[in-house]
């Protein structure tokens, strides 16, 4: 590889995919360090998977509302009445000449979310572990 794309543009490629594999394991890694910060939660392992789960999810259906919007202007919207669509939906017409203002903010709504619901859920963590619906495990 060094060989054909050279040591600069190599190092480069190494850069961004080790940016890449943090951006996308975030949520894994900031709540398992928030874990293994506080030495007086209950359910860790339940912590962390809730948590994963939450924010993955969150980032998908951020994705999927501002990417169906983007469509749905591009569908009905921006063919019949392209002089006044800005109008009707103001901002997207960034994200349709810009694509990648709309990669920039999905990036920064990803680490948000992360940070977000991992504070959130560790304040109400020990009530939702009072309020679990898991039976209590019975030892013998």
């Amino acid at each position: 590889m060094l060989e054909i794309f050279g040591t600069r543009l190599a190092l480069m490629f190494a850069g961004v995919a080790l940016l890449y594999l943090l951006w996308s394991t975030a949520p894994i890694w900031w709540s398992m360090q928030h874990v293994l910060r506080r030495r007086d939660m209950q359910q860790r392992w339940g912590f962390a998977f809730t948590g994963v789960a939450l924010i993955y999810g969150a980032t998908t259906l951020v994705l999927l509302l501002f990417g169906g919007l983007l469509k749905l202007h591009e569908l009905l919207l921006q063919p019949a009445h392209l002089s006044w669509s800005w109008i009707v939906t103001p901002g997207i017409w960034v994200f349709e000449r810009h694509p990648r203002v709309f990669a920039a903010l999905f990036a920064f709504s990803h680490l948000l979310l992360t940070w977000w619901i991992t504070r959130t859920l560790a304040t109400h963590w020990r009530l939702l572990c009072a309020l679990s619906a898991l039976p209590p495990k019975v030892t013998r």
